[in-house]
Parts: C-alpha cells; structure tokens; sequence
C-alpha cells in the first residue's frame, strides 16, 4: 500500500558520548599533522557536544528518557519495542495535518461514489489507519518525484499503486450507513475461538 520511509535514528545520550570520545581522539592523533582536517574535526566536535548538552536537558527535564546514558539501557530499554497503529501513537498535530490532508484530497480529486471519504473516518479504525499510511506514501512519493526534478515516476506509481485502491479499502472500512444515514458505530465482531488453537504440551 505505502512505500517504507526510513527515518533517522534517534541520537541517544549514550551513542554521542561515545561519537564525542571517538572524535576527539581522531582529533589529538592529527592536529599536528593536518590543521584543517582537525578544524573540520573540532567543528564535528563542537556540534555533538551541543547535541549531547540539548538531550541531557531534555532528560533532566523529564522530556526524553535517560535510556542509553552510560552506553546501554536496563529494565524497559530491553523490551523489544511493540508496535502500535497510527491512531494510537499521532499527536494532535498528526491528527490535525491527516484531516486536513483528507478534505484536500477529497475535493482535489473530486471524490464520488465508493472513493468518496465519510466526514466520519476518524471514528473508524481501519478508515484512518488506511488514509494515514496513504498520506505517508503521498508525502514520500511528492517528495522524491520533486527531487527528481520532472524524471521521476514516483507521482505516477502513487496514482496506480496506491490512491484508488487505498480509497476502495477506506470505503470498505466504513458502513455504508455512515453514507446514507450519518455515523454509524462499529459493533463488536466475533472472536477467535480459542478452543481451536493447537494444543500444546
């Protein structure tokens, strides 16, 4: 459905340290070898201290965890991490520029019929996780396509790939009462019958 956007990795205070260390003894074994490749080196330097200083803030301050300090974490730093839909981990910010997003969409494209978006949406599941992972194949897709500078095909490959038949699934996530009659909530679907999993033991 969406292309894998690859974020940057989040520095923590523990990994700048060890960045901070190893810089500055590159640093010492060529200042007096090379004076401009150990002004680039201490310019390095200048600028992982500021970042180690900032995230050692933000941990003081409760804003950021102290995870990765002294170069590991213990206790729920070790928990593999579990996932989470996107409802369940947007800001208000994200909620807000995915709404947005939508009415943009809806009337760009003059949405009718099945593609049509219910003003409901934020109230079904499977609607915003659909229409949030669309929105992120959209922004990645504008962006590369601009980077390409008119030779790209990523516009194009969202168009075919992604946008009518995301939209199919989005109409299919919501009731159709929701088109006709106003907002009709999800009801509770049956269970998986434990008693039907393989016995083990």
């Amino acid at each position: 459905m969406s292309e894998d956007v690859t974020e940057a990795p989040v520095p923590t205070i523990g990994g700048l340290e060890a960045q901070l260390i190893e810089v500055v003894d590159l640093v010492g074994q060529i200042a007096d070898q090379d004076y401009d490749r150990a002004q680039r080196l201490e310019g390095l330097i200048n600028g992982l201290q500021e970042q180690l200083d900032e995230l050692r803030e933000r941990a003081e301050t409760g804003a950021l965890p102290m995870q990765g300090a002294q170069g590991g974490g213990s206790g729920d730093a070790d928990e593999p991490p579990r996932p989470r839909p996107w409802a369940a981990r947007a800001t208000p910010e994200e909620w807000s520029e995915l709404a947005d997003w939508a009415d943009w969409l809806q009337n760009y494209y003059q949405l009718k019929g099945e593609f049509q978006i219910p003003v409901c949406w934020p109230q079904h599941g499977g609607a915003v996780e659909e229409l949030a992972g669309l929105h992120s194949s959209w922004k990645a897709a504008m962006l590369a396509d601009e980077r390409a500078e008119g030779a790209g095909d990523q516009s194009g490959y969202w168009h075919d790939r992604s946008l009518w038949d995301t939209l199919a699934r989005v109409g299919r996530a919501i009731p159709n009462a929701c088109r006709n009659t106003g907002h009709t909530a999800g009801r509770a679907l049956p269970v998986t019958d434990r008693r039907m999993l393989p016995q083990f033991g």
